[in-house]
C-alpha cells in the first residue's frame, strides 16, 4: 500500500519518476496538456455575487477546476495556488452537454457566524471557537439552483513537474487522493478520457490563421473577438480565476470573463490564441 507524504499530501515519488511538465509560451499555449471529461449527475458552483438564492455558475470557475485537480493529485487546501498562477498554468473549459438548471428548495440549519462561533481565550489574545449548531433548532429553507447532468471537457497544463506528473499518474490509473466533485462535495463526479484510445496526454497544434475561427471551448477574456452568427446565442460569466493565501485564509486575485454557447463560437483571434487538440479547438487561460 502506498504511503502518504504527510508534508504535502501527495503520492510517493516513485509514482512520478520520468515525467516532465509542459512549457507554456507567452501566448499561454502549453507544449502538451492533460485532457479529460468531467461528469456528474448534479452540480453547483455557487456564485459569489448572489446573496439570497444560491445560484450557480454555468461554467466551473478556474479556481474550482484548480481545486478539483489538486484534490485528485492530493495537495493540501492552500498548497496549489502558485501551481495555477498566471504564466505557469493553462486551463481550457468546454461544456460537452447542453447546460440545464433546476431550482431545488432545501432545509438546513443556520450557520451565521454569530450563532456558530464565540470568542474564547485570555491574556490579551483573541481566539475563535466554533460551536456546533443546535440540531433541535428550526430549519431554514434555502433555494439552490443546481446543474442537471453537467459535463465539461477540461484541458489543463502546469509547469510544476511534480504536480503535472502526479496528476497524469492519477488520471491514467483512474485513482484520486480525494474524490472529485462537481462543486459541492455531495455531487461526486467521475472522469472519462476524451478519446477511444484512453490517452490523457495530448499536444496542442496551431490553428490555421484566417479572418475567423470556429472554437469549441469557452472563450476567456475575448468577448470583443466573437463574430455574431445567425441563430447562435452565447452567455458571458465573470468567474474567479486566481487565488493566493492571505491573512490566514485565501482571497481571489483575478477574474476571467468566459463566453460560451451550446454551439461553436466564431472568433477573430487577436488576444485569444486558439489551438487544435485532436480536432477540438480550445482557448487556454
Amino acid at each position: 500500500m502506498a504511503k502518504r507524504d504527510t508534508a504535502s499530501q501527495a503520492p510517493i515519488e516513485d509514482e512520478i519518476d520520468g515525467v516532465s511538465a509542459p512549457s507554456i509560451d507567452n501566448d499561454g499555449v502549453p507544449s502538451k496538456c492533460l485532457s479529460f471529461v468531467l461528469r456528474s449527475d448534479w452540480g453547483h458552483f455557487r456564485r459569489i455575487d448572489r446573496t439570497v438564492t444560491k445560484q450557480t455558475y454555468r461554467i466551473p470557475p478556474r479556481t474550482t477546476v484548480a481545486g478539483l485537480l489538486a484534490a485528485i493529485a492530493g495537495v493540501r487546501r492552500d498548497g496549489y495556488y502558485d501551481v495555477f498562477a498566471p504564466g505557469t498554468s493553462a486551463v481550457a473549459i468546454t461544456p460537452v452537454e447542453p447546460i440545464r438548471t433546476v431550482t431545488q428548495p432545501t432545509l438546513g440549519l443556520g450557520t451565521h457566524p454569530g450563532e456558530t462561533m464565540e470568542a474564547a481565550g485570555g491574556s490579551g489574545k483573541k481566539t475563535i471557537r466554533v460551536k456546533y449548531p443546535d440540531s433541535t433548532d428550526n430549519r431554514q429553507i434555502h433555494s439552490y439552483e443546481l446543474l442537471v447532468t453537467p459535463a465539461y471537457r477540461i484541458d489543463v497544463a502546469v509547469e510544476d513537474d511534480r504536480f503535472y506528473s502526479v496528476l497524469k499518474h492519477r488520471l491514467e490509473t483512474d485513482t484520486s487522493f480525494y474524490p472529485p466533485s462537481m462543486g459541492l462535495s455531495e455531487f461526486l463526479a467521475w472522469i472519462e478520457p476524451i478519446g477511444d484510445d484512453g490517452r490523457f496526454e495530448h499536444r496542442p497544434e496551431p490553428v490555421g490563421t484566417g479572418d475567423s475561427i470556429q472554437i469549441n471551448s469557452a472563450v476567456p477574456d475575448g468577448i470583443d473577438e466573437i463574430v455574431p452568427q445567425a441563430g447562435v446565442t452565447y452567455d458571458v460569466e465573470r468567474v474567479p480565476g486566481y487565488m493566493e493565501v492571505h491573512d490566514g485564509g485565501r482571497r481571489t486575485t483575478g477574474f476571467v470573463d468566459y463566453a460560451f454557447a451550446s454551439e461553436t463560437l466564431k472568433i477573430r483571434p487577436e488576444t485569444v490564441s486558439p489551438v487544435n487538440i485532436d480536432g477540438h479547438v480550445v482557448a487556454f487561460e
